[in-house]
């Protein structure tokens, strides 16, 4: 017997289809953003990406909202003190790995 695509992890049906739709344009329109508001905030957040049902959403780098939908693009730099750490733990190697980029002089 087999499960329901629900109850095996998968979303579907017309609903579901739609809003992986509308997320998706989301996610191009942010695509070229340096930065993103959360609803009417001032804050300026990174842009990140997660996976949704299998769809790439937009999300802001610290976590800070989980609704893309609310998501803005916003002119001028990042300000969020949370996206600016990520994002610089993120550019510096691990003690103790190899870098995987090849640095040449």
């Amino acid at each position: 017997m087999t499960e329901p695509p629900e109850e095996q992890g998968h979303l579907t049906g017309p609903d579901v289809e739609h809003l992986a739709a509308v997320l998706r344009r989301l996610r191009e329109e942010l695509a070229d953003a340096t930065g993103v508001r959360i609803g009417q905030g001032t804050v300026v957040h990174g842009v990140a990406t997660h996976m949704w049902a299998g769809v790439p959403v937009p999300a802001v780098a610290c976590h800070a909202a989980v609704d893309p939908l609310r998501l803005s693009p916003a002119p001028g730099p990042v300000t969020c003190r949370r996206c600016l750490s990520r994002s610089r733990q993120e550019q510096r190697q691990v003690p103790g790995q190899t870098s995987l980029l090849n640095e040449q002089a």
